[in-house]
């Protein structure tokens, strides 16, 4: 069917954490957008061309750290690469902290093979290599956030699997019931989607298994998740970001949800 390019942009403070951004366009204006499986909707920024559209009532969503209410509005068009929608619904966000972003509401149809390595994603409307993979099942949630199962020695844990994230966030409880996995290595600054900005403890993952795979030990950050989580229909143990995601290559079929990692990138 086509595909996306990735535009990589590291992070200046934390190594091997970064963003994940494509290029657009809505109507026949250009955007930059972050990728962010994270969001169950696109957002597109208040400027000169989308406040031409009348607000539809509110839309309210959780960051990590912070609630935040923006306008919802119809665009004639929306395209990334070879996936578009006509007159399609998005949130439009007037804050100082809010950026464009592309969500779970234009990814949830198409089977997604995302390469890290080649900084590109093909999608296919139809894609079922039944013969190439051995699939995990997917679990979805109402608004289609992505989950994956992190193993540690016996324990399983729920993670969102999130491109709009750039490095892994695991939540301090997770952390508290599981010391032997995390080593305290000092603190960060952490922003959450709301533009919010919270200092935050630092910790190196160790022994985590995804998808039968291991991870190599990377830095995490730790926050209390518990208010989010009560927002949510799926409570979260991680939000695994670009730094665990860079690790391998993956295949997500959104419709038959279902995933696997198509290639190791990173080796113990």
């Amino acid at each position: 069917m086509g595909e996306i390019k990735l535009i990589i942009q590291p992070d200046a403070e934390e190594n091997e954490a970064a963003e994940v951004f494509v290029d657009g366009k809505m109507g026949s204006h250009t955007y930059r957008f972050l990728l962010d499986t994270g969001a169950a909707r696109s957002s597109i920024r208040l400027d000169d061309y989308t406040s031409t559209f009348a607000s539809l009532g509110k839309n309210s969503s959780s960051g990590v750290f912070t609630s935040m209410s923006d306008d919802l509005i119809t665009v004639p068009r929306i395209q990334v690469g070879p996936i578009f929608r006509q007159n399609f619904t998005l949130t439009r966000a007037a804050g100082s902290g809010s950026r464009n972003l592309i969500g779970m509401d234009l990814l949830k149809d198409f089977c997604c093979h995302f390469f890290f390595d080649e900084h590109r994603v093909s999608v296919d409307a139809d894609d079922a290599p039944e013969v190439a993979y051995r699939f995990e099942p997917l679990l979805l949630d109402q608004k289609f956030h992505p989950y994956v199962e992190v193993l540690f020695g016996t324990i399983q844990a729920k993670a969102v699997w999130d491109t709009g994230a750039s490095i892994t966030v695991v939540d301090i409880n997770l952390i508290n019931r599981l010391p032997d996995f995390f080593e305290e290595v000092g603190y960060s600054t952490g922003t959450d989607a709301a533009g919010t900005q919270v200092e935050t403890p630092m910790f190196i993952m160790s022994g985590a298994v995804i998808g039968s795979h291991p991870f190599l030990p990377h830095k995490v950050a730790a926050v209390d998740l518990s208010p989010v989580n009560s927002t949510l229909e799926v409570p979260m143990d991680l939000i695994l970001g670009y730094n665990t995601l860079s690790q391998a290559n993956w295949l997500f079929d959104f419709p038959r949800q279902r995933w696997t990692i198509s290639k190791w990138l990173k080796t113990l």
